[in-house]
């Protein structure tokens, strides 16, 4: 940071206040102190001449500050939603039910339209939310071993030490450029989309590793991510059955779906927000706002080379390594006319569930960057050890053909 006045705007990774100085630092090395959660910090002082230029819009709203007093009764007020919705529909079924409800769903039953208890909530007007999860999706890749990738066995526990939260159980390959953390019973896994190792560095991808593993510190894939998995699947049933919902149930449902996706928005930028400034504190600000866009700028990238790649074509290579192929070729001004793009661009802005791009990279600019290791801007996939092997997996999982079952008949004569 600058000299003088340069301590002012440095933000609190755990609360995202903003730190004040105290007295009893140095001038080489001052301290500061965060009035919001109570932590002081040691910072290092730069030159100002390589400082980032940060930009925030003034026309966009912060994002809301996840821990906040404001979020904490938003996410009380959306679980007493919840707990309402379940005891008002359950109640309501079953006096309805009682009062001569049981004759349609006899009928319903005897047409084998009856098969669960979501069916009879259906027959009364209204929707039942399932959001229990026992197992993870099978099909959302390989799950990696220490053997196969040890490097990036080491950066998640680095990453998980200085986050204070226990590393992952599983961590697994998956087949799209996205990641993210799942959670079921008391299982965690990280999931990395293997297209992003291709184009991420060492510290961009520290920095994706650390704003994972703080939703899974702060409870956003368990507690947070049961709430998202109501008001997501609430959301489906009354799309799915908007032209059967009548009655009371039909009305709460209705009432439900309305408020929680008001209470869920803000909750949900607020974590993004959080998990954004543990990433810049960990990884640097650059490296967290460079990922950022990289991740902005291949997934709409890699559905095009999707749409346009054959699997049949006998001389085609797998899947990623073309897409590995086609990356490395773009020429440098495809790269910035690509990146140009998705930050002037309006898409995906009205998102819900995260800030706007611009507000992100204002927030990531503003922390400071550590002291760079060795080999910080090698690629992302020297942390795999087959990296070949294990593309040909993911492309042989993705396009095989399903076997053939072997037929009861044999032929004539044998």
């Amino acid at each position: 940071m600058g000299q003088g006045g340069g301590l002012r705007g440095l933000l609190c990774p755990g609360c995202g206040s903003q730190l004040e100085p105290l007295d009893n630092g140095t001038p080489e090395a001052p301290r500061l102190s965060c009035p919001g959660c109570g932590e002081t910090y040691r910072a290092r002082r730069r030159d100002s001449s390589h400082e980032l230029p940060v930009t925030r819009p003034s026309s966009a709203d912060p994002p809301p500050l996840a821990g906040s007093f404001s979020l904490f009764w938003r996410g009380f007020a959306l679980r007493v939603l919840e707990c309402a919705f379940y005891a008002g529909t359950a109640g309501g079924t079953a006096l309805s039910f009682a009062f001569g409800g049981f004759v349609p769903v006899v009928r319903r039953w005897l047409a084998d339209e009856v098969t669960n208890w979501g069916h009879v909530v259906e027959t009364f007007g209204g929707v039942w939310v399932v959001t229990e999860t026992r197992d993870p999706d099978a099909d959302i890749g390989p799950m990696l071993t220490r053997v196969d990738a040890p490097p990036l066995f080491a950066a998640v526990d680095e990453v998980a030490r200085r986050l204070g939260v226990k590393s992952p159980g599983q961590i697994r390959l998956t087949y799209l450029p996205c990641c993210g953390v799942i959670a079921w019973e008391r299982s965690r896994a990280l999931i990395l989309g293997l297209p992003l190792l291709r184009v991420l560095t060492h510290a961009e991808l520290r920095a994706i590793l650390a704003h994972e593993l703080a939703h899974l510190a702060r409870g956003d894939a368990t507690r947070a991510a049961r709430l998202a998995r109501f008001v997501e699947g609430l959301s489906q049933e009354v799309e799915r059955n908007s032209e059967r919902l009548h009655g009371p149930l039909g009305h709460l449902a209705r009432i439900c779906h309305l408020w929680s996706a008001r209470l869920i928005g803000p909750i949900a930028r607020g974590q993004e927000a959080r998990a954004d400034r543990f990433a810049a504190a960990i990884a640097g600000g650059s490296a967290a706002a460079s990922a950022l866009v990289k991740v902005a700028l291949v997934q709409p990238l890699f559905k095009e080379v999707l749409e346009h790649y054959d699997p049949t074509e006998p001389e085609a290579p797998n899947l990623y390594a073309f897409f590995r192929s086609f990356w490395y070729r773009l020429p440098p001004e495809i790269h910035t006319a690509m990146r140009l793009q998705v930050l002037t661009s309006p898409a995906g802005t009205d998102d819900p569930a995260h800030p706007p791009l611009p507000d992100r990279l204002a927030l990531l600019q503003a922390y400071p960057d550590p002291v760079s290791p060795n080999g910080d801007g090698n690629p992302a996939t020297t942390h795999l050890g087959d990296l070949e092997s294990l593309e040909q997996m993911l492309h042989n999982r993705l396009f095989a053909i399903p076997a053939v079952e072997p037929s009861v008949f044999h032929k004539a004569g044998t």
